[in-house]
């Protein structure tokens, strides 16, 4: 049995509208061959794919700051190189990078999110 989920979240179409042209224009791009995903074992169209991966990077913001973009001592993530981006979270999940909170959130995410996540900051300039 496929399940599908229809509809995107408030915070997806509120993060979608906060973010830059360019940013869209990627997240756009990311799935070009429309092949469904999968969101927690559920196969879904690629439009609520881009919208979970935005709604993802929205928790990102709260210390990375706004599109990704730091202000203080954290790192931002907007531009910073897709693969280096996808090591890291995987270091994080592993343990082998130590950090207060980023191995609580490296464990709720899978490879496919990680990757779709870098490929998203990688994208804001």
């Amino acid at each position: 049995m496929k399940h599908v989920f229809v509809g995107a979240s408030s915070a997806a179409l509120m993060l979608s509208a906060m973010l830059p042209v360019s940013a869209h224009a990627a997240g756009a791009s990311a799935k070009t061959d429309a092949q469904p995903c999968l969101i927690a074992g559920w196969e879904n169209p690629a439009s609520v794919c881009a919208s979970h991966i935005k709604t993802i990077a929205a928790t990102c913001f709260i210390c990375h700051g706004p599109n990704g973009k730091s202000n203080g001592a954290i790192p931002s993530l907007a531009g910073q190189d897709k693969a280096y981006l996808i090591a890291a979270m995987k270091d994080f999940k592993a343990g082998r990078r130590e950090a207060s909170v980023m191995q609580k959130y490296a464990l709720g995410y899978t490879d496919s999110e990680y990757e779709a996540l870098a490929a998203y900051f990688a994208a804001i300039k």
